[in-house]
């Protein structure tokens, strides 16, 4: 605690959710730009995930110095599946119609 009573935050989990938050960041740009099938996002993926596994153990979920910063990165995460679930779905659209197409071509084919 500090003079005032209030508890002091240590540096190195404000520095590695801020880390965090930049991440996610980048990873959602990259999503809304359709990019998420890149090696750049893959690695932004696994970075993410090397970040969250250092963080976790911190208890910071519990920590109401830091829980403004919790939910930020909760919302950026929440965005993040959303725009990589739509993109997903597209995708999948793509690929039925894709099948559709083969599927066509070879009836036609077979009737020539």
């Amino acid at each position: 605690m500090n003079m005032n009573g209030a508890q002091m935050i240590p540096d190195e989990p404000v520095r590695l959710l801020d880390e965090l938050e930049s991440v996610l960041k980048k990873q959602l740009e990259l999503a809304h730009q359709g990019d998420t099938a890149s090696e750049k996002f893959a690695a932004l993926a696994a970075q993410a995930d090397s970040l969250t596994r250092k963080i976790t153990p911190l208890g910071i979920r519990d920590s109401d110095e830091l829980r403004n910063c919790y939910n930020r990165l909760r919302k950026l995460y929440k965005a993040l599946c959303l725009v990589v679930a739509a993109e997903k779905a597209d995708v999948c659209e793509d690929l039925a119609r894709i099948r559709r197409g083969r599927k066509i071509i070879g009836t036609y084919r077979q009737s020539v």
